[in-house]
């Protein structure tokens, strides 16, 4: 079987490699701004990777690493990860890591009124959400 000389954006480090690099950041800010419809004013112009490893912040609770995490100029933060197999505990797992994300942005001095709003994009090579029929949906914990 031949190799095909492009690689397979459903592979973690081929994924990370496109959209979680410095040297592609163009590509991420477009595609985030292409898939959240921004434009003018709300439209993504910066962003600024942060590390994918979330750290447990006892050594009793469960370490995360998501595929992608980034800041824009306003401060909210992005979590995108590929996501090739439906597994029964996908979404519980995306709450987790957006929650651990919502709760790692504030410090002591911080007001709750300044925490950011954090959004998670799922790019599914499975149907995750078989009751629903277009292609994106949107999810709003409150």
């Amino acid at each position: 079987m031949p190799l095909s000389k492009f690689l397979d954006p459903k592979n973690d480090v081929a994924f990370r490699r496109i959209f979680g690099t410095e040297k592609n950041k163009d590509i991420l800010i477009h595609f985030l701004n292409d898939i959240l419809g921004f434009t003018g004013k709300n439209e993504i112009k910066e962003i600024e990777f942060l590390s994918t490893i979330q750290d447990a912040e006892l050594a009793s609770k469960k370490q995360s690493i998501v595929d992608v995490l980034c800041r824009d100029e306003n401060g909210v933060q992005v979590i995108v990860e590929m996501q090739v197999a439906k597994t029964k505990r996908f979404g519980k797992r995306a709450q987790y890591y957006t929650a651990k994300a919502y709760s790692r942005q504030s410090n002591k001095d911080d007001q709750y009124e300044d925490l950011k709003e954090i959004i998670f994009i799922a790019i599914a090579d499975c149907i995750l959400f078989p009751d629903k029929s277009e292609y994106k949906s949107k999810h709003t914990i409150r």
